[in-house]
């Protein structure tokens, strides 16, 4: 059976955002090897739009850093299976840990949709 793996990517790193990758990866995996990789545009950003668009490209697990609860809620319920905090690194090691069931998923910055962002200037 092939697993589809989709993966948000921006500068050949897994991007730590969901909802803000510009493109994804899909890695078709067999047998414990990468069959084919694809790099996709996403499409539009609205609530949901991702979640439906990544279940349309018929991908079983979704690989993320930081995701928001309602797109897990939307992909979970389509069976997919999602697995977040992972470190963001390279996505074909990311991709050969998880065949390996070493994914490290102790990235601690997960999205919770409410950034702060302080800026200090010294003059």
């Amino acid at each position: 059976m092939i697993i589809k793996v989709a993966m948000p990517v921006e500068q050949n790193a897994l991007s730590p955002h969901f909802g803000h990758a510009e493109k994804f990866m899909f890695f078709d995996i067999e047998d414990g090897k990468i069959l084919a990789t694809e790099i996709t545009p996403t499409p539009e950003h609205m609530e949901g739009s991702f979640p439906e668009w990544i279940k349309s490209n018929k991908a079983n697990v979704v690989i993320v850093s930081g995701i928001g609860p309602k797109a897990v809620e939307i992909l979970e319920a389509a069976g997919i299976t999602v697995i977040t905090n992972v470190v963001p690194e390279n996505p074909r090691k990311i991709v050969e840990d998880f065949i390996n069931n070493k994914l490290d998923t102790s990235y601690a910055d997960v999205c919770d949709h409410e950034h702060h962002h302080e800026h200090h200037h010294n003059h």
